[in-house]
């Protein structure tokens, strides 16, 4: 089959992808109604719902024990509970055709746990305005490596055969056998399940190098998005840690990150503005969030 046509084949899969029970979305419905209040939604959730919610509001991502669920949606706020719902109905899908072959599940939902940290750690040092994002972000980035995997089989094998065979990246590798990447893939599938554009535009490009960002766009997200996933490649992810753990355990890392920015703002904002500033910041919190990243993980060889 020629490239062209899977290419073809994969974007027709995934503009007919399957969606969730309709109360998700009767629920997101209510999000996105500037007339609806949380009494409202917390009588439209469902028990799956319930737990999700109360689970993410007792995570160490907030750092406090909740016990009730009418505390847990105001803790989150809308825009959480949106985008919680948002990529749990992405999961979701995939997790109920799990019967994966060459692929771990397990494996690959704990490094976006992992990267889902490490962009908070990152956010937080930066003072990032839209911390929800950079979880939707981290954990939703490799999605399109779960489509080859459930939808093209016979395409993931030899692209795991080719990478191995050739010593090549995988998103060479993917380019070669479905003249796409999963980054594109995962991007169109966000498309099709309603995920904000800022959102899917940085999981398609995040593996790019020296992208030339447009205007009136969110470059931090971006940015600080391929920079965890590049730290948390670099590391052995330990099964028997919960990932939102290290956020704690960077604690002094946050506060001695935040400090060190906030003076390097203060010193070069007057001559170079936040564009340029930024990446500076960013390579100055990177260096340190990973040297004592070291400290907690083992690096891979």
């Amino acid at each position: 089959m020629a490239n062209t046509n899977i290419t073809e084949i994969i974007k027709d899969k995934i503009k007919h992808l399957p969606l969730t029970d309709a109360s998700v979305f009767e629920i997101i419905s209510l999000l996105n109604d500037p007339e609806s209040n949380f009494e409202q939604i917390i009588g439209k959730l469902s028990p799956d719902i319930v737990v999700r919610f109360l689970k993410m509001a007792n995570s160490a991502y907030y750092s406090r024990e909740v016990r009730s669920i009418n505390y847990a949606v105001r803790l989150l706020g809308y825009k959480k509970m949106a985008q919680i719902l948002n990529t749990s109905l992405v999961m979701d899908h995939f997790a109920k055709r799990s019967n994966f072959e060459n692929f771990n599940f397990n494996k690959f939902q704990t490094h976006a746990q992992f990267c889902a940290a490490v962009s908070r750690i990152l956010g937080e040092i930066l003072d990032y305005s839209n911390p929800e994002d950079l979880f939707t972000v981290a954990t939703m980035h490799n999605i399109g490596k779960l489509v080859i995997a459930v939808y093209f089989k016979d395409e993931h094998k030899r692209i795991i055969v080719l990478k191995k065979s050739k010593d090549i990246s995988t998103t060479e590798a993917e380019q070669r056998i479905l003249n796409i990447t999963h980054a594109e893939i995962g991007a169109l599938v966000l498309e099709n399940f309603n995920i904000p554009r800022d959102i899917c535009d940085v999981v398609r490009f995040h593996h790019a190098k020296n992208r030339i960002l447009p205007e009136e766009y969110d470059f931090q997200l971006e940015l600080i998005a391929r920079e965890s996933a590049r730290i948390v490649g670099n590391f052995v992810l330990p099964e028997e840690m919960e990932p939102l753990e290290i956020i704690n355990r960077l604690k002094e890392t946050i506060r001695k990150g935040r400090e060190i920015c906030q003076e390097e703002v203060r010193i070069e904002m007057r001559d170079k503005g936040y564009n340029k500033v930024f990446p500076l910041l960013l390579e100055q919190a990177s260096a340190l969030v990973y040297k004592n990243l070291k400290k907690i993980l083992q690096e891979r060889k």
